[in-house]
Parts: structure tokens; sequence; C-alpha cells
């Protein structure tokens, strides 16, 4: 998060790990693999998203939203707890950078994930129609993705801002008013 995947060595790394060359080879083969593997442990260790989501009908869109809210305050909370806060922010960014350029494989699991995510909304969507909780008037592939889309950007404004505490309060404000402008 400090120097970025391209800076860091391998004998960096070892020395930070505290293991011998021996016991951290013994492990991991090379720099790459250790990447992978944290990038494994910090995205998708707590989401939901790394598989197809099953939706149950009896669930209001509304409380899907609180949970999903929920979420990604855990997901941040954890992230947080690895890097520290004082490297969330423009680190962060700097990990997404080296994922799109130095972790092509992961980013295959990250796209998939936003699959994933983009089915949820379309079914909690589909559900909240059939059940008369929104609009029935509505194009549920653009709403699926501005769902999507509002997480994404508030996301990314917050790391530019450097105050991720805020990410939920915007989050949970923004959701609410689409919600607000959806429901039957």
């Amino acid at each position: 998060m400090q120097k970025g995947y391209k800076e860091v060595t391998m004998s960096t790394l070892v020395k930070e790990a505290g293991l011998s060359k021996g016991a951290f080879y013994h492990y991991f083969e090379n720099k790459e693999q250790l990447f992978n593997a944290t990038l494994d442990n910090l995205f998708f260790s707590i989401s939901p998203f790394d598989k197809e989501m099953v939706v149950n009908p009896e669930v209001s869109f509304y409380d899907y939203m609180q949970m999903y809210i929920d979420n990604v305050e855990k997901m941040s909370k954890l992230i947080t707890s690895y890097i520290g806060e004082e490297a969330t922010g423009m680190g962060y960014y700097r990990l997404m950078s080296d994922v799109a350029n130095y972790a092509p494989e992961f980013h295959k699991k990250i796209m998939k994930s936003n699959e994933y995510e983009l089915s949820f909304w379309r079914k909690v969507l589909s559900n909240s129609i059939k059940k008369r909780e929104i609009k029935d008037d509505l194009d549920l592939e653009v709403l699926a993705n501005q769902f999507q889309w509002l997480q994404d950007g508030i996301a990314l404004n917050t790391i530019f801002s450097g105050n991720a505490k805020v990410m939920f309060v915007n989050l949970d404000r923004a959701f609410k008013q689409l919600y607000k402008c959806i429901k039957k």
C-alpha cells in the first residue's frame, strides 16, 4: 500500500513478514502468489459476491439494501484493519491500480464478482416488483446498475477525499433517496 507492487522486493516482504527466506518460500513461490493470496483474503474473505446469491423472497428490498450497506461497512473495516487507517484513500487506489496491472487472474475474479453483484440487484428488484414494494414500470437493468454504480462512485469519491467514515453515511443516504424514488 505504501510502495506499490512493482517497488516492493522479495527481501522486503520476507523481512516484514518476520520469517526466514526458507520459511517464506515454503508458503509462497513468489511475490505474485503472495499478492494474489493477500487480495483473495482482503476482498473475498467476507464478500458475499464470490458466488451467485440466493435471494429470499420474504426479505424486503429495503432490508436487502440495509444488509448491503452493512456488508460494505464490514468489508471496509476489515480492509482498514489490514492496511491501517493512514493507508486508506490513495493507498487503496494504488492497490486497485496494481490489481489491474499485475494480477490479471484476480482482475477476472473481481469482474465475476461484479457480475454476481449485478445479478443480486436484478433478483432483489424483480422480487420487489412481484411483491409490489417498488414500481413495476422500471428498467431493471438500468436500476440494478444504478445501485452498483452508486456504491462504486461513493467508494471512489471516499478514496480521494481520504475520509472513509463518510462512505457509509453517503451510501445510506444515496440508497434511501433512490429507494424513495422507486417505491410504490
